[in-house]
Order: structure tokens, then C-alpha cells, then sequence
């Protein structure tokens, strides 16, 4: 047939059946991934038992699902040579460089956040200081050149990748050049009072990824948490009652709880230590 297409059913056979094909045909799927022609098998429902030991092998699996969709645009960086080699996408080229990292305990997957790997390659690092969390939730590292690394361009990229397991999500940064030898990342506001992994990585001007490093957890900060509220002090008030010449003994105000534990006066009661 040469270059002439055949029609067969739903599907399209392209340079005689040596060749590749795209749509149905019968049970099979031809379809084209980065230029390459594939194929799969294609079922129109799965029957199985749900046992106990399937249960825990889909939550298992899911999980690492779920930290991949979540880091999809740092694994694109990060894996995108390693998973061109493998023929996988980086999703599942995260699963299987990571899957050792996730155990089910207990009826809970737990992760060796500190182990996880989001990026894999020959570009060179660079050394991830402790990071610090500010006020306004940002999170900011500081780095140095890697001494192993003499020839590195200092137009290389530089990106911080933050993952909150509480909210089940994780953000990318916007990449720093390797000569500021500085990278932060403003959180969302909903994100303050988290717990956060953070990861560092480097992609060099020609697309290549070092291997990510885990720069450490910590919690987010609130700007507003920072003094904010005063706690009522019953001894304060008796002091301040002494130096305008009482001489009772002031009762303290009542106070409300909030939800989130911490105690506010009542409306229309002054400030503490304000006379």
C-alpha cells in the first residue's frame, strides 16, 4: 500500500501494517505520544474482586498519583530527559523513581517526604541554605554555587517546589537565575499555619535538570499572627488601677474563645494596658 492510508473500522493504518495507526480497531487503540506511534489494549470494563489487599494497593498507588498531579509542573523540569529515555511520562516516571518512599501503615499511606525525588540529570547543582519563613508567607533560601560545579552558567534557572500534605497540594516558584543566589515563593494566604516540604533544583540553559535536593519542612507564617492580639493579664490591670490611685483589686475582664484557641475581649472593652 506504500504511503497510502488504509481505512479499517474506526481506525486509520498509515505505510501498510508495518506502520503505524491511529483510532479502533477491534480491541486495540493506536494512538501517537511525542511522536511516536503506540498502541493499547482497550476494555470496555475491568471485573475483579475488591478485597482487602486491592483496597490497600490502590490507596498505595493513588497516593503517589495524587503527589504527581500535584508536582506536574515541577516533574516536567525536572524528569523531562529521564522520561523521554523511558518512554513514560514524568508522572509515571515520578512513581517509579519514588514508589519505595510511600508506605501503607496502618490503614495510612505515609511518605518519606524527606527521600522523594523530583528531578534527575547532569546540570549542576547548587547548595540550598535553611529556609526562612516570613511573615507574609513567603518562603525564601538562599544558595551558593556548588564548588563541583566551576562551569555553570549563572543564567542557569534555579526553583523551589513547596508541598503542603495537609491541603494536598504544592506550588512551583518562578525561576531565579543561579548568580541572584536567592529563590522565594509567596504562598497563598489559606496556606498559613501549614506544615510544608520544600525541594530545590537547577535546569541549565540547554533544558538539562540537576537532581532535586530536599531543603527541609517548616511552618508557614502569618503576617496578621504576629502581635495582633495582647492577652488579658489580671496583675497588668492592677498595676495600672495602683498608679491612678485604686486601691481595689480589679476583677479581669471576661473573654471569648475562638475556634482556633486564642482569646479575645469582649466588644466594646478596651485593650489591655490601654487606660
Amino acid at each position: 500500500m506504500g504511503e497510502k492510508e488504509k481505512e479499517t473500522g474506526m481506525g486509520k493504518i498509515y505505510q501498510g501494517v508495518l506502520g503505524g495507526f491511529s483510532g479502533k480497531l477491534g480491541m486495540v487503540v493506536g494512538y501517537t505520544w511525542r511522536g511516536r506511534p503506540c498502541i493499547r489494549v482497550y476494555r470496555h470494563a475491568i471485573n475483579y474482586p475488591n478485597t482487602e489487599l486491592q483496597q490497600k494497593q490502590r490507596d498505595w498507588f493513588v497516593s503517589m498519583v495524587r503527589f504527581a498531579a500535584q508536582a506536574n509542573g515541577a516533574l516536567r523540569l525536572g524528569f523531562r530527559q529521564q522520561s523521554l529515555d523511558a518512554q513514560m511520562t514524568e508522572g509515571n516516571y515520578f512513581v517509579l523513581k519514588n514508589k519505595q518512599h510511600f508506605h501503607r501503615e496502618e490503614g495510612v499511606v505515609r511518605v518519606d517526604y524527606g527521600q522523594l525525588k523530583i528531578a534527575a540529570g547532569s546540570a549542576a547543582d547548587v547548595y540550598f541554605k535553611q529556609p526562612r519563613f516570613e511573615q507574609d508567607e513567603t518562603v525564601r533560601v538562599d544558595f551558593e554555587k556548588n564548588s563541583m560545579s566551576l562551569h555553570a552558567s549563572g543564567d542557569d534557572s534555579v526553583y523551589l517546589y513547596i508541598y503542603a500534605p495537609g491541603l494536598g497540594a504544592g506550588i512551583l516558584s518562578a525561576a531565579a537565575t543561579r548568580r541572584s543566589k536567592q529563590v522565594a515563593l509567596r504562598l497563598p494566604t489559606a496556606w498559613a499555619g501549614h506544615e510544608v516540604h520544600i525541594y530545590g533544583f537547577v535546569v541549565d540553559k540547554e533544558g538539562r535538570a540537576s537532581n532535586s535536593t530536599y531543603i527541609g519542612m517548616g511552618r508557614v507564617s502569618h503576617y496578621e499572627e504576629r502581635g495582633r492580639y495582647m492577652p488579658v493579664d489580671s496583675q497588668w490591670q492592677e498595676f495600672v488601677d495602683l498608679a491612678e490611685g485604686s486601691s481595689k483589686t480589679p476583677e479581669p475582664k471576661a473573654a471569648t474563645t475562638t475556634a482556633d484557641g486564642v482569646g479575645r475581649a469582649k466588644e466594646g472593652d478596651d485593650p489591655p494596658g490601654i487606660p
